[in-house]
């Protein structure tokens, strides 16, 4: 249940978007989806907690099956010397490795991510009536469709190919890091110096996956914040009037924040009405004064709540907004990608390394083409 909420209320917004639903239907998806964010993480613990157990006990399977070669001292009790240099000198390059993996895979969702952008910016320039559509919300295209006026259609196949065939290409290298590492430092330089390195792999993996998760569904739910309005009444504008900044901070902290703090006057842009939702009257001021709105979503220009402080627009499509979705595109492959694929980096390379095993012994008793693990066969 845990895991399964957070995609199923994603996915809701998501089916709710592209059925053209009215914005308030968007804004309860949202809500769910940040209360997915939180259980996600709560699941994504446990698979972490899980992988770091499984790849301990292949750890020990490892050990044991190269302790069943030696006819001397073995391994399973004599236990691996952490002051060794060859142990020590892997240990620190295992931890690297998670780290390594984790560049390799956000750089390559980086990059499918620009290949999507250069396809849209394809498609809005070369698609007759895309750039008039696409940016329509539920009513105007409504609107559009009752006037006979026909909505242009996005090449979303052309999208699809793109992020497929980037999901098998981009992890061929992260795959080969993984698989490789064990080989070729059990090959050259033996079974302890493999010991090093699933160590040091498993104790930074757990701690970058614990740390991925959590970030990344921090910096989505900020986002989510920020574009449900909350921000709105924290950020004062500074026009060089001078401000009591501790009664401003009260203010906002006594509840006079969020979207509720900034109601207008006026439900036609320039009237004396109270109470007009920020939301509507942005979007009067965006048809009426197209100078002005710009102005207020780069916080050049402050708006004055409703208890008369003057505050910075944080709302989305705001220069704050613009901040918490840089944040978001390095979180979502944080905790979408990067994060639960160090599950998989634990657990396959031990267990690479105890189907190598034999393998690794069969080099100098086990101390590699260097000769350098100092293990008595």
């Amino acid at each position: 249940a845990i895991d399964v909420y957070g995609p199923i209320s994603d996915n809701a917004g998501g089916i709710a978007e592209m059925c053209e639903m009215p914005s308030e239907v968007r804004d309860k998806t949202d809500a769910l989806d940040a209360a997915g964010n939180t259980t996600a993480a709560i699941g994504k613990g446990f698979a972490i907690g899980s992988a770091a157990l499984v790849s301990l006990a292949l750890f020990g399977a490892f050990v044991t099956r190269v302790s069943a070669d030696q006819t001397g001292a073995k391994l399973s009790t004599s236990g691996v010397n952490l002051l060794s240099p060859v142990v020590f000198a892997f240990v620190v390059f295992g931890a690297m490795v998670p780290y390594w993996f984790s560049a390799l895979t956000m750089r390559s969702v980086g990059e499918a991510a620009n290949a999507m952008v250069k396809e849209v910016a394809r498609q809005w320039s070369e698609i007759p009536g895309l750039t008039e559509s696409a940016g329509l919300d539920f009513h105007q295209r409504q609107e559009w469709r009752a006037a006979g006026r026909e909505l242009a259609k996005p090449d979303y196949q052309a999208c699809i190919s793109i992020a497929t065939k980037a999901s098998l290409r981009e992890m061929i290298a992260p795959g080969i890091l993984v698989i490789v590492s064990p080989i070729l430092v059990g090959t050259l330089c033996g079974v302890q110096a493999v010991c090093g390195l699933l160590t040091g792999a498993i104790a930074s993996s757990v701690q970058m996956a614990i740390s991925m998760s959590n970030t990344g569904g921090a910096w989505d739910n900020a986002k989510k914040y920020t574009e449900k309005g909350e921000l709105n009444g924290w950020f004062m504008f500074r026009d060089g009037t001078p401000v009591n900044e501790d009664q401003f901070r009260a203010a906002a902290e006594a509840g006079n924040s969020g979207n509720k703090c900034m109601q207008q006057k006026g439900s036609k842009y320039g009237s004396t009405d109270e109470g007009v939702d920020i939301k509507t009257w942005l979007s009067k001021v965006e048809q009426e004064d197209p100078a002005r709105y710009q102005k207020i979503m780069n916080g050049d220009e402050g708006i004055t709540t409703t208890d008369g402080r003057k505050c910075i627009y944080a709302g989305k499509k705001s220069a704050s907004h613009a901040a918490v979705v840089v944040g978001d595109t390095v979180g979502d492959p944080l905790k979408d990608t990067s994060g639960p694929a160090l599950n998989i980096v634990m657990k396959l390379m031990a267990i690479i390394s105890v189907v190598f095993a034999d393998f690794f012994m069969s080099i100098n008793g086990g101390n590699g083409l260097f000769n350098t693990g100092g293990l008595v066969a």
